[in-house]
């Protein structure tokens, strides 16, 4: 996961240990989706992917035994564990299917892979709506679009802060599409203490 994410991986390792498996385990099932963009090159191969991981979270909904996948298994951990909800993982299939369907970066579900991340960590937190402004910005931000700095959202609830410490890297990448191993914990662990995205 810190190769495939490395912007979330530092965010994650703000929160507790379990809730940090669970964001983890998350992370790891959204990276698997986003990749295959760049494993394949037919939309029928694409298709088979995202179609394997309906069939899986089906196997799931049913009680069934999960596939041997390292990503599965860490996700029927955590799917045992009330996590976070199959209907989640579901739309995170189909967004990232459309996404590459279009061949369209934009269209992944950023806003709703942070959102699912935060309600690991929080139920009810009331930051939902800065969330469906600011993720999808700064995900244009690390594809190095020149889109500023974005909208002005309050400080973040000590809660949910490791879910979404990760989106205070838009006042580097704003500045710089490779920002350096350093500034990047520096800046994501400024979010994660101060809620200051």
């Amino acid at each position: 996961m810190r190769n495939g994410d490395e912007d979330r991986w530092l965010s994650s390792r703000y929160a507790p240990k379990p809730e940090r498996r669970a964001l983890i385990a998350l992370y790891a099932f959204a990276w698997e989706l986003a990749r295959v963009r760049l494993v394949v090159t037919e939309p029928g191969l694409g298709a088979i992917r995202f179609q394997w991981w309906r069939d899986t979270l089906e196997a799931f909904e049913k009680g069934e035994k999960p596939r041997e996948h390292e990503v599965v298994g860490a996700l029927a951990d955590m799917l045992a564990e009330d996590r976070y909800r199959l209907d989640a993982l579901k739309r995170l299939v189909d967004h990232y299917e459309d996404a590459f369907e279009d061949a369209d970066r934009a269209q992944q579900p950023e806003a709703l892979l942070t959102a699912t991340a935060a309600q690991v960590l929080a139920d009810a937190h009331g930051w939902g709506r800065h969330i469906a402004s600011l993720a999808p910005h700064v995900a244009a931000l690390r594809r190095g679009e020149k889109v500023g700095y974005g909208p002005v959202v309050p400080q973040a609830p000590v809660s949910i802060r490791p879910a979404i410490a990760h989106l205070r890297l838009r006042r580097i990448y704003g500045k710089t599409n490779e920002p350096g191993n350093l500034s990047k914990r520096l800046c994501v662990m400024r979010g994660a203490m101060s809620g200051k995205v």
